[in-house]
């Protein structure tokens, strides 16, 4: 959402929104995982951890309910549980999502947001999902645009801030001629896309596999595929640079998800298989 990523939700407040703490199943602690926290932490009890809303099924809320769903905040309220420690959620706009890590306002940021090489001069990742992008349509464009070369000198809604706008404007330059490149417009949330798209004023927008999958589901039949997916990536769970001991102690729960199938579950439960991992790995983005 990669990078860095959006839906019904992003359309919140910039403010930082302390939305929800999780209650730890403290029988489930793992104790070689929760020894290697850092003090400060495992002194507090609590796992502060920043995402930014809304990007089903990743992150979401219901309409008119603040409680966290998806398979981010499951695999987050896991986490903690494993090391005994309550979770506690904060929402910012994507671009803040940096900044709320390297100031140490949040412990840990899971938001369906990429590990690009970039992003490591000033963060780790445990990289945990595998993604990769799409243009997509509403269904009433079929008849129009069929194909990528449909949208040349048309216009694409994109997450703000996102490695989306990147890859989409690259995409235009290698498909369009120079007079006609796609017009990449930067919008926060999903919901807005969408709306851009029924209302004439975009054509197309760009999501995860894993979200086009859950519309696919929750709204069979309104939207369709351009392309094949690209920039195949990996979402990562992001920590400051000199917080090592909380990404290992993070790393040590989560292998043990795996080994028990408690990671495949949160999976399934969401129907993501198509992004699953096999090990979790620390920096594996590729250049």
């Amino acid at each position: 959402m990669m990078l860095s990523k959006t839906a019904i939700g992003r359309a919140m407040p910039a403010l930082a929104l302390t939305l929800a703490l999780a209650a730890p199943a403290l029988a489930e602690t793992d104790p070689k995982a929760a020894a290697l926290l850092p003090q400060d932490i495992a002194s507090a009890g609590v796992l502060k951890v920043v995402t930014s809303l809304a990007y089903p099924p990743m992150e979401f809320t219901d309409p008119g309910s603040d409680e966290l769903k998806g398979f981010d905040m499951d695999l987050a309220r896991a986490i903690g549980e494993r090391l005994g420690l309550k979770v506690e959620f904060t929402n910012v706009e994507f671009p803040q999502l940096i900044p709320q890590i390297v100031t140490d306002r949040s412990d840990m940021l899971i938001s369906a947001f990429s590990d690009k090489v970039e992003r490591r001069a000033q963060l780790d990742f445990i990289d945990y999902f595998i993604t990769g992008n799409v243009f997509y349509a509403i269904a009433e464009n079929k008849a129009e645009i069929g194909a990528l070369k449909d949208l040349c000198g048309k216009t694409i809604a994109v997450a703000t801030g996102t490695s989306w706008v990147t890859w989409a404007e690259e995409t235009g330059k290698a498909t369009c001629p120079a007079d006609q490149p796609f017009n990449v417009i930067q919008i926060a949330t999903q919901a807005e896309h969408i709306m851009q798209m029924r209302l004439g004023r975009a054509q197309a927008s760009v999501i995860g596999v894993e979200g086009l999958a859950d519309l696919a589901l929750t709204e069979p039949g309104k939207f369709y595929q351009l392309g094949e997916p690209g920039e195949q990536n990996p979402y990562g769970i992001a920590f400051a640079k000199d917080n090592p001991q909380l990404r290992d102690a993070v790393l040590a729960a989560l292998n043990g998800m795996l080994a028990d199938g408690s990671y495949k579950q949160i999976v399934e439960r969401y129907q993501l298989t198509v992004g699953q991992v096999d090990k979790f790995v620390v920096n594996g983005a590729t250049p």
